[in-house]
């Protein structure tokens, strides 16, 4: 089932996207202000994901540079803030966050 809504991710501490609901699990992409970021492995080194710049913060009051990290992530319902925020993509964003809503789960 599909849903869209910004909420605050309290296990990985950033805005996110939620784009679909999997019964007690959500799917979203998180709203970073670093241009990128480094995944950990344990025996082979680290990867460093270059993230996609944003047009515009989807909150309008913000103001400065701000990136989306270019992977789904699926976490459970109580990891995520009760407040929902009542913001919109820049109509510029709307084509790279559909992308990213197709692109498989890396594992």
């Amino acid at each position: 089932m599909s849903i869209s809504e910004f909420r605050w991710n309290k296990k990985r501490k950033h805005y996110s996207y939620s784009h679909k609901d999997k019964g007690s699990k959500r799917v979203n992409i998180l709203i970073s202000s670093k241009d990128r970021m480094i995944e950990k492995k344990n025996k082979k080194g680290e990867r460093t994901l270059m993230n996609i710049p944003l047009y515009r913060h989807p909150n309008p009051n913000k103001k400065g540079q701000f990136y989306v990290i270019p992977k789904n992530y699926v976490d459970d319902v109580a990891s995520f803030d009760d407040k929902v925020y009542n913001w919109k993509w820049d109509k510029n964003d709307k084509r790279s966050i559909k992308r990213i809503k197709k692109m498989k789960r890396r594992k």
